[in-house]
């Protein structure tokens, strides 16, 4: 039986809906069903670590440290939403901002209308990265896409979280570099930082794998992110601290989701249900990772992946109940000043 906290929370929440959008129109989901199926197979503000069960001082004196801002992505039924919708109920839980799919027309609006919402409003709800797959055998070598997205991105301060799938295995490493090169050179132009995100049975499926394209090109606006449900998908869970220690000058996104101590690999859907959950299930000690995260001196927001997860006016109230409490428990906490 839940808390009555949680009700309450829950209640807040749900009233929060029923007042409706209040300035743009609901925008249709986007076509790109493709790009998004692909999630399956720091940014940001001055953060810094805390020490667990401390109180802080800040320029202004003594306060309580908050729990780092926690982002979900722009699925798991926020899709279903209108943007006002969206945006509305992730404030009213407190969360940070959103990650949004910035691939094709009605997802560039989409994250248009996400944008208008953080202009202005740092600090209370970001746009913090705009995400888009990438298969070779429907794209070829051309970075057109992430181009359009870097134009929509310029000046907001979000990211471009990018990420490819070579299933023919017919693109050389030279290819890929270049395609890479490419986007990175006009991003740099536009002032976007561009994340490679490792996804399982992609191209990098793990951030040690996607560190020697990041440091082989070595430029301050490119870095990688860390997501423990594809590191856990690679089975590279028990290689965690070692990631942190050879990558943590490069890191520019970390994600984290609910998981089960032992990876299902009974198919495709088992192992997508076995390492993307709400915070508050799975048997998954989340705790060290979030502890690598403290000490690694990433300080950005956090991402919550969750993907195909359903009814978020209730799994995004457990998951933030529960972060709160794991960050307080390890000494992950937002900059005081």
């Amino acid at each position: 039986m839940r808390s009555m906290p949680h009700l309450a929370r829950l209640l807040a929440t749900l009233f929060v809906l029923a007042l409706g959008p209040a300035c743009s129109e609901q925008v249709p989901k986007s076509s790109n069903a493709g790009e998004v199926a692909d999630w399956e197979s720091g940014h940001g503000s001055d953060f810094a670590p805390g020490v667990a069960g401390s109180t802080a001082v800040s320029s202004k004196g003594p306060v309580e440290p908050e729990p780092r801002s926690l982002y979900p992505l722009g699925f798991g039924g926020l899709e279903d939403l209108s943007v006002d919708e969206s945006v509305k109920l992730l404030k009213g839980l407190d969360y940070g901002g959103v990650a949004v799919e910035a691939r094709g027309a009605a997802a560039l609006d989409r994250l248009t209308k996400y944008l208008r919402w953080s202009e202005g409003r740092v600090g209370d709800f970001d746009v913090v990265a705009a995400f888009l797959a990438h298969r070779f055998d429907r794209y070829g070598l051309s970075g057109a896409g992430h181009m359009a997205a870097i134009d929509r991105l310029a000046g907001t301060g979000a990211d471009l979280w990018v990420y490819f799938r070579d299933d023919d295995g017919t693109v050389t490493q030279g290819e890929l570099t270049s395609l890479v090169q490419s986007i990175l050179d006009y991003a740099i132009a536009k002032e976007v930082r561009v994340v490679l995100y490792p996804h399982y049975n992609n191209v990098y499926p793990t951030a040690e794998d996607a560190l020697a394209l990041v440091e082989e090109i070595d430029h301050p606006s490119f870095g990688l992110a860390v997501n423990l449900t594809h590191e856990l998908q690679s089975q590279r869970g028990d290689r965690l601290a070692r990631t942190f220690s050879s990558a943590e000058h490069r890191i520019f996104a970390v994600i984290v989701s609910g998981a089960d101590k032992a990876l299902n690999t009974s198919s495709n859907a088992a192992r997508l249900g076995s390492t993307i959950m709400s915070l508050d299930e799975g048997e998954y000690d989340l705790r060290p990772f979030m502890k690598l995260i403290a000490s690694s001196g990433y300080k950005g927001p956090i991402g919550f992946l969750n993907f195909k997860l359903s009814n978020p006016e209730d799994y995004l109230v457990r998951t933030i109940e529960r972060w709160n409490e794991l960050c307080m428990e390890v000494g992950l906490y937002n900059d005081l000043d």
